[in-house]
């Protein structure tokens, strides 16, 4: 009897806070959208079922960073919010094929620059972008980040696959570079390897202020590799590969002293 009592209460426990995290999260996504109440872009396409490309494309956006950010439809694709007649709301919303859409490939790299000037300033330099400029061949913001940054080029192998579809494809008119691609790879590893190192770093600054260690000079010397880190990640949009190795080699050798001291101190016994 009792065993069974025991079986039941667990049961409801779980119950109970299956329901809590759940409420939670409603709270959570509720109060996220109080922002976009009077955005008549939001609440129509809330609402629709069909076509798929349109229900789709609300459905990524309601979990982006976009959306997190507070950046609604209008902010990208034009049109007036505060409408709610269909037509007047779309006035000057083209497809993004027209030349003239602010989400054309050629029209991308100012459209983002609204928010993401810095990431733009540097894709703006390389040679990416003069051929999408001058004849509409390179690549543009979303042929790595996708709509609304969606699905964004993380890996070294999804990088020089990414690469080779115009630097190592018979089927394109560049010539066949595969070591562009190669160099892609091994560029995205120095960036991952100093990532994660900078992260480990982080985390044993944490340790060591949790324990009330002085460590003013390790994390100056962190502020800095952090910094080139970030560079290293803008640089990258100019594609000018050997600087964007140097710099993530510099934090990963930054970081990693910093991590080197940091442990010695936290576990000294494992020296």
């Amino acid at each position: 009897m009792l065993k069974k009592l025991f079986v039941i209460l667990i049961f409801a426990f779980f119950a109970m806070a299956a329901i809590s995290v759940s409420a939670v999260r409603a709270t959570q996504t509720q109060d996220a959208m109080v922002e976009f109440k009077d955005n008549n872009c939001v609440a129509c396409h809330a609402r629709l079922s069909n076509p798929y490309r349109l229900t789709s494309r609300y459905a990524e956006w309601h979990i982006s960073t976009h959306k997190d950010k507070s950046i609604g439809c209008e902010k990208c694709h034009g049109g007036d919010p505060a409408i709610k007649d269909e037509k007047q709301a779309h006035a000057g919303v083209v497809a993004p094929q027209d030349s003239k859409s602010r989400l054309h490939q050629k029209n991308l790299p100012e459209t983002c620059g609204a928010c993401h000037q810095t990431v733009v300033n540097s894709f703006v330099e390389s040679r990416h972008y003069q051929k999408l400029k001058d004849a509409g061949l390179g690549p543009s913001c979303s042929t790595c980040h996708v709509h609304m940054a969606s699905q964004v080029l993380y890996t070294p192998e999804e990088t020089a696959q990414m690469c080779s579809t115009c630097h190592n494809s018979p089927n394109k008119l560049m010539p066949l570079r595969p070591e562009i691609p190669q160099q892609a790879n091994e560029v995205m590893q120095a960036i991952r390897r100093a990532n994660t190192v900078v992260m480990w770093a982080d985390r044993l600054i944490q340790q060591a202020e949790a324990k009330k260690l002085d460590i003013s000079e390790a994390k100056k010397e962190q502020l800095i590799a952090r910094a080139v880190m970030a560079e290293a990640r803008t640089s990258w949009h100019a594609f000018n590969l050997d600087v964007v190795r140097k710099k993530a080699d510099d934090a990963f050798e930054m970081s990693n002293k910093v991590k080197d001291s940091l442990r010695a101190r936290l576990y000294p016994q494992q020296q």
